[in-house]
């Protein structure tokens, strides 16, 4: 609303984007495109919504027509400043960079940076989000001048009309935790639900198996087409479907009203996840639930983030009976979802070829037009975003994160392996499982010992390294000295110098007698004071006895 109405005074002779609004997501994006439209509605400020899936050439003539306000994402942002004619940023007075943590972690950092080089030195920065972190703090030291931090409930305290549940799924049942999700939602939470899973693939069987057992559900995740996201969005806010299966596209920024119940059928890893994702519900005042499956491997964790966030969990339990019916329906549809993942990996693979014949058949067609126009450059390369994923993982794996946790995908894997690890050493006989977990221990022990050894050869390192130039003038000191000296001199230093050492530094056996002796020394002593003590003791008593005195004469 303040910036809205400092546009209201802009000089309006001269069109010019005087405010650049940057989302991590599209749907944030659109979302905020859309609320601004709405509050501008009966001005002459105008906005304009970049973001990646839509057609470049309609954002382009948006962009000509030089908007008041462009809602983007950073990376069709920055294609657009270097690629699009008559497409620049002089003019622009404020820079709001939404779910700034978010935008300022591994993917997105160099874009931030580049974006911010490009804009005028002398304008408004402000960032807005409900977790602050230590990136945010740096952009703020490179970018802001006189920054003022405006923090509303800073103790990141969740609402007093939340109800925060743990459903604890056990190792015998982990196999079954689909089955405990769709007994949850056919008999518990039925309408307005928010199901955060870990992976794409995870979310979309879910939507499949909901689909399956007569409920609707929407899907929302990256491998979805952008009209297929901003669709599935839609019919959850117009209430034409109960339930939205969505991975951490969805935990930042949206505002859907009246969402009942957000379930974490994928446990968060770390506290910023859980806040943005039981944020969706229990807004403006009103009640909501909270829901988070929680396996044995997971539990300590989800302490840690409750502990942490100040959250009061309470115990779910969900009865046997209907989670029993539930995984004996996905067993029998097991055949079925199988058919439809296969049929739509087919249609897929099909899709991609009439893209590929069809882009084929424009170079064709126009191929005189398309080489007549400039190449493209990229911010970014497909190969350099690659390299990045993979800086990413490693850093991750292992364990440089600043957060010290790991992805959701990760997580999956991890347990995915371990149920099949204990599954296979289960069948096998008493000896070789007990062999097997020697074998392990031995290994770790290993592990332990090595990363010590790499310790202390670094600390080595540290105390021994010096530079080469430093090392040459200290070696050419000690020459230069040497030959003032005379050739005889350094040897009688040198076997002086050992002879004190030897002196100073006596071997392993002397010390070790030296040591006893000086045991045995103590002890005699303190032997020979006690007994002198109890000497004077009975001493005393006797002579002060008058009774014993007069028997003894």
């Amino acid at each position: 609303m303040p910036v809205l109405e400092r546009l209201l005074f802009r000089p309006k002779r001269v069109p010019a984007i005087r405010v650049l609004i940057l989302t991590p997501t599209r749907e944030l994006a659109a979302q905020v495109h859309s609320m601004i439209e709405k509050l501008a509605q009966f001005t002459d400020i105008r906005c304009c919504l970049i973001v990646g899936g839509l057609s470049t050439k309609v954002q382009e003539v948006a962009l000509r027509s030089m908007p008041d306000i462009v809602v983007a994402t950073p990376g069709r942002i920055i294609d657009h400043l270097r690629n699009s004619l008559s497409v620049g940023l002089e003019d622009l007075a404020v820079v709001i960079l939404d779910e700034a943590d978010r935008l300022l972690e591994l993917g997105f950092s160099a874009e931030i940076q580049e974006l911010i080089r490009m804009c005028p030195k002398r304008r408004q920065t402000m960032l807005f989000s409900a977790t602050m972190t230590e990136e945010i703090d740096e952009l703020v030291k490179l970018s802001l001048n006189k920054p003022v931090r405006l923090e509303a409930d800073p103790s990141l305290k969740r609402p007093a009309t939340l109800t925060e549940e743990v459903v604890r799924i056990r190792r015998a049942r982990e196999s079954n935790q689909e089955a405990v999700l769709l007994a949850l939602c056919l008999k518990t939470f039925k309408r307005s639900v928010i199901i955060f899973s870990g992976t794409k693939q995870s979310a979309h069987r879910l939507k499949i198996i909901f689909g399956l057992s007569g409920m609707k559900a929407a899907e929302l995740h990256g491998n979805l087409t952008q009209a297929q996201r901003l669709e599935a969005l839609e019919l959850f806010k117009k209430k034409e479907v109960d339930f939205l299966i969505a991975t951490d596209v969805a935990a930042r920024g949206i505002d859907i009203v009246g969402v009942q119940t957000v379930i974490n059928f994928a446990c968060p890893r770390d506290v910023k996840t859980y806040l943005h994702r039981v944020g969706r519900t229990a807004r403006a005042g009103r009640e909501g639930y909270a829901v988070t499956f929680v396996t044995d491997d997971d539990r300590s964790l989800l302490k840690a983030i409750a502990k942490k966030a100040g959250s009061q969990l309470k115990s779910r339990i969900v009865a046997e009976k209907p989670v029993a019916e539930c995984a004996q329906l996905i067993e029998q549809l097991e055949d079925q979802i199988s058919i439809i993942i296969r049929e739509e990996k087919v249609e897929r693979e099909a899709r991609k070829a009439e893209m590929e014949i069809a882009k084929a058949e424009n170079m064709i067609a126009h191929k005189d037009e398309i080489y007549s126009r400039p190449k493209r450059t990229w911010f970014a390369t497909e190969r350099e975003k690659k390299l990045l994923v993979a800086a990413a993982k490693e850093s991750l794996g292992q364990g440089k994160s600043t957060s010290g946790v790991i992805s959701a995908k990760q997580a999956e894997d991890l347990r995915l392996k371990e149920k099949k690890r204990r599954e296979h050493e289960k069948d096998l006989p008493r000896k070789k499982r007990r062999r097997l977990e020697a074998q392990r221990e031995m290994l770790e022990d290993e592990d332990e010992d090595d990363e010590e050894a790499k310790e202390s050869d670094r600390g080595k390192k540290l105390k021994k390294g010096q530079s080469l130039v430093d090392a040459a003038y200290r070696k050419a000191k000690s020459l230069k000295a040497a030959s003032k000296r005379g050739p005889g001199a350094s040897k009688g230093k040198k076997e002086k110098n050992a002879r004190q050492y030897s002196e100073k530094t006596p071997n392993r056996h002397e010390e070790m007698r030296e040591l006893f002796q000086n045991d045995m020394s103590e002890w005699k002593q303190g032997r020979s004071s006690k007994k002198n003590n109890n000497f004077a003791h009975k001493k005393s008593k006797a002579f002060n006895s008058k009774a014993r005195y007069k028997r003894r004469k």
